[in-house]
């Protein structure tokens, strides 16, 4: 299984220049140490939500206190994410006033102040040290994805008792409260080890990795996070394909994607051959299910009544208020804000999504020692984004993961090549 000594950088041949703005962290310093072990435990303990507040959630808040004794600053190039993050809550208070008193609104204005948070630790986070924070949270949420599949397989085939826990409608939920929660949460780890396949040498505990989490996205049945594995990890081979810096490194891309293929066809077949699977995948697969196009209380439907609502409360209905008098949430992230946090907190929403794609992509071209890694995380950040359209993300821990990796690594790469030219002037 991967540790946090996976995490430490390879030694590989050939200098490496280290620019000033990217400190190297001091394996003796005691408070280095502390962060990087709760850094790591805390993403490797997100798949865990069978109760609430999860452990993330108090992890989460000894990190803030380890980045202090780790003296990680806050880099001013993320205050834009931080501006756009504050706006966004200051509207669902904003929103929240008029119905003080609801025990749920309250509770969900709590959790989103909280996750906004967590956002500007991990930008504070990934804007330092940055290839080292990458593989400390890579190989964590990898290990997180990786428990989490394994005990969705130990649900959906029933191979202990009582592991129906696991199981939410025939579909392997895992430990979340819903499969598309779960087969979302599975996309990153297995982007970043596509990266690692695409561009380094296979390593077997990185392939049975990602099978295992393949397997955990397939047994989810969750068409939404189907098709952000397939767009995303088209998008990474793209991006990568095209930053490559010679023909030898993409054509070996062009056999690695072939092979991957391979591998995925034959375990898909494996699994197809299992009577439930493959009844699960074929009534899956269908595009549009009735709970998408019925006229009542279906997915399109509750989403046109999101609309109105909308353009009815500058102000917002108040947070969770539209769930609560329509009995289902928008499923729509964006629809959503505007609900919950008003006309302002939805606004700041949707620039932060556009900024951080800009600035993601501008950062995914830079030649850095994390390019690889940079585009693996802005692909994993448009398939959520994209995700956010016909499902609420708003509350989902790793959107809050991703925004700010995105936002920490663009810092850092205005930083390095602010520093690279500082050397090449000198």
């Amino acid at each position: 299984m991967l540790t946090l000594d996976d995490a430490r950088p390879d030694d590989r041949p050939g200098p490496v220049s280290v620019p000033t703005s990217v400190p190297t962290a001091r394996p003796t310093d005691i408070g280095v140490r502390f962060f990087e072990i709760t850094l790591y435990v805390c993403i490797a303990s997100s798949f865990f939500s069978f109760i609430q507040p999860a452990p993330y959630e108090g992890i989460a808040a000894i990190l803030g206190f380890a980045c202090l004794l780790a003296r990680i600053p806050i880099d001013v190039k993320i205050m834009p994410m931080v501006i756009l993050l504050t706006i966004a809550e200051i509207g669902g208070l904003l929103s929240l006033f008029p119905v003080i008193g609801d025990a749920d609104a309250e509770k969900f204005m709590f959790i989103s102040v909280y996750l906004a948070i967590t956002g500007v630790i991990f930008g504070a986070i990934m804007a330092v040290n940055t290839q080292r924070h990458y593989d400390i949270v890579s190989n964590a949420y990898v290990l997180a994805g990786v428990i989490a599949a394994i005990l969705g397989m130990v649900g959906y085939f029933k191979l202990v008792p009582g592991s129906d826990i696991f199981m939410m409608n025939a579909r392997a939920v895992s430990t979340f409260r819903d499969p598309n929660i779960t087969g979302s949460f599975y996309v990153p780890p297995l982007l970043f080890l596509a990266a690692i396949f695409f561009t380094d040498r296979v390593k077997p505990l990185h392939l049975i990795s990602f099978l295992i989490i393949a397997i955990g996205l397939l047994l989810a049945f969750s068409r939404a996070a189907w098709g952000q594995f397939v767009i995303t990890t088209l998008l990474l081979w793209v991006l990568l394909f095209i930053t490559r810096p010679d023909a030898r490194a993409r054509s070996r891309m062009v056999l690695v994607m072939v092979v991957m293929l391979g591998i995925l066809v034959v375990l898909g077949v494996i699994l197809f051959s299992i009577e439930d699977v493959r009844k699960m995948i074929l009534e899956r697969a269908t595009l549009l299910q009735a709970y998408d196009t019925g006229t009542e209380g279906s997915r399109f439907n509750i989403q046109q009544r999101s609309i109105e609502q909308i353009l009815e409360n500058p102000n917002g209905m108040g947070p969770w208020i539209f769930a609560k008098q329509f009995g289902l949430v928008s499923h729509n992230s964006y629809l959503g804000m505007f609900l919950n946090h008003g006309w302002i907190g939805g606004t700041a929403y949707v620039v932060l999504t556009l900024t951080t794609l800009i600035v993601g992509l501008r950062s995914m071209f830079a030649r850095t020692p994390w390019q690889v890694p940079m585009t693996a995380v802005f692909a994993a950040y448009v398939g959520i984004c994209f995700e956010s359209a016909i499902v609420d993300t708003d509350h989902w821990r790793n959107y809050y993961l991703l925004v700010a990796m995105v936002w920490g690594m663009f810092a850092a790469t205005v930083n390095y090549q602010r520093d690279e030219t500082r050397l090449a002037e000198a």
